[in-house]
């Protein structure tokens, strides 16, 4: 089978190979993919920003169909089904125990510690998968691991029901929160963007969330305040990782409000204005990967019509990764889903 493989611990070194298909061993399926989403994760392992084990194939977000099970493994073939990306995580470590294993340090990730998704089948451990209800689409299920992602953090810093929550920057992450927010009860949602990604602003407007553009590095915090009556915005959610962003955050914030930080930034250093922080007061929830129970309240609240996240998916054929990772870095696509079916691509299965 074809699959896109980072085949050596260089800069840009990805090429699409022929590979053996994988076999289900025990505790272990054997998922036929329908869809692999590229992920940020993915373009810094691409550049070596994000170790990685090559040769290996890329993709830790996907949806498909269980096609061989190994012993020990009650699922049915045929089942759609996603999956948490924390594979061969150890279980003994505290945060294992505290079940955590999203944050095990021993963990190998399909997509840069064992094979991924990016390919026509993929090999994934049995628990770890979720069956997809038979009201939520194809194009929706496929973006139930970001979905995972922005749960995760709202675990810890909670939506405020009928409260504000700004959002700060339009990638997938921003745009899946300020949907996700506005389905778990915000009073009002704003998701701030640069002109660089006019176009994902847009698309949000299209799905009914209220966009602001950031065309001065000031006038976001200050309309804020102006618009909440001096008070501010109840939660932040920064998702851009950037330190403008940061700044903007924590200037848009309330006193006693909340900033939750979902953005993974560039580098290791980043400025934040602290004393800024400090004199909010505000309580600052860091959050990474996704925990186990984020995955069903994703399609829980998918199957019950609460959140559609399918608009922000563009599809491509496995034969133009490269156009789906161009299209990511020219910000003409929120989302970019990789179809890697052998069969010839159908225009159609993008509305899927």
């Amino acid at each position: 089978m074809r699959a896109l493989r980072k085949l050596r611990a260089e800069d840009t070194h990805l090429e699409l190979v022929d590979v053996d298909p994988p076999v289900a061993r025990a505790g272990w399926v054997v998922l036929e993919v329908t869809y692999a989403g590229i992920c940020g994760t993915d373009v810094h392992i691409t550049h070596n920003g994000f170790p990685s084990y090559p040769p290996v194939t890329l993709g830790h977000e996907f949806l498909g169909v269980v096609a061989e099970v190994g012993d020990g493994v009650p699922l049915a073939p045929g089942t759609r089904v996603v999956c948490e990306p924390h594979a061969l995580a150890c279980g003994t470590c505290h945060l294992c125990r505290r079940g955590h294993a999203e944050l095990c340090a021993a963990k190998r990730s399909p997509g840069w510690g064992i094979d991924g998704g990016m390919a026509a089948r993929v090999a994934v451990p049995a628990h770890l998968v979720h069956p997809v209800p038979g009201t939520v689409s194809d194009l929706s299920a496929a973006l139930t691991e970001p979905t995972a992602i922005v749960l995760s953090g709202y675990e810890r810093a909670p939506v405020p029901v009928g409260g504000s929550v700004l959002v700060v920057g339009p990638g997938p992450i921003g745009n899946l929160a300020a949907l996700v927010a506005r389905a778990a009860g915000a009073g009002r949602v704003v998701l701030v963007g640069r002109p660089s990604s006019k176009g994902r602003l847009d698309l949000a407007a299209s799905l009914g969330i209220e966009t602001w553009l950031d065309d001065n590095a000031d006038g976001i915090a200050d309309r804020v305040h102006a618009e909440t009556g001096s008070r501010g915005a109840d939660l932040v959610v920064e998702s851009s990782g950037s330190a403008g962003g940061i700044a903007t955050s924590i200037a848009a914030a309330r006193r006693r409000g909340a900033l939750l930080a979902l953005g993974v930034p560039d580098a290791p250093v980043v400025d934040v204005p602290w004393g800024t922080a400090m004199n909010r007061a505000l309580d600052v929830t860091f959050s990474l990967s996704s925990s186990w129970s984020s995955w069903d309240a994703a399609l829980a609240l998918m199957a019950r019509g609460a959140l559609d996240p399918a608009p922000l998916a563009t599809v491509f054929p496995l034969e133009r990764w490269q156009d789906a990772f161009a299209a990511l870095a020219d910000r003409t696509a929120v989302k970019a889903l990789i179809d890697p079916s052998p069969v010839p691509f159908a225009e159609d299965r993008s509305q899927l």
